[in-house]
């Protein structure tokens, strides 16, 4: 009988840990509403495609004085719009491009003073895909 009751108990207990998990979050995404994105975020990588992301993506890379930070960009932009921006250590835009229509490119920052440098991409309720890659030189 005491058996019975631990098993009843067991499962009460994972019971409410999953509806309590299924509320949760787990994505790299930051802030906004996303419905079926698949990608990565890798060092020096960001790749995902999305059928509506309203929100905030970000990758990092740490460059010293007098390096440069050359990036790829290739947007594809079925609805909505997207924003692509470079931040200095101060949270001041160095590269902004602001997307309604799909786009690609190449492009260097000279960096001015080191630090951990930002690159935020934010989607509003746009559609699409997108694939940026970076390096340090």
């Amino acid at each position: 009988m005491k058996r019975k009751f631990d098993l009843i108990r067991i499962l009460f207990i994972t019971s409410i840990l999953a509806l309590l998990l299924s509320g949760c979050d787990f994505s790299k995404i930051n802030i906004g509403q996303v419905r079926m994105m698949y990608g990565s975020n890798d060092d020096g990588h960001i790749l995902y495609n999305y059928s509506t992301f309203t929100g905030i993506e970000n990758g990092s890379a740490h460059v010293e004085t007098g390096q440069t930070i050359s990036f790829d960009y290739d947007v594809r932009v079925d609805k909505g719009s997207l924003m692509i921006e470079w931040q200095d250590p101060n949270g001041t835009a160095v590269w902004q491009k602001s997307l309604v229509e799909s786009d690609r490119g190449n492009e260097e920052i000279i960096v001015e003073s080191s630090g951990k440098y930002m690159i935020i991409i934010q989607g509003k309720n746009a559609g699409g895909d997108f694939n940026i890659s970076w390096r340090i030189q």
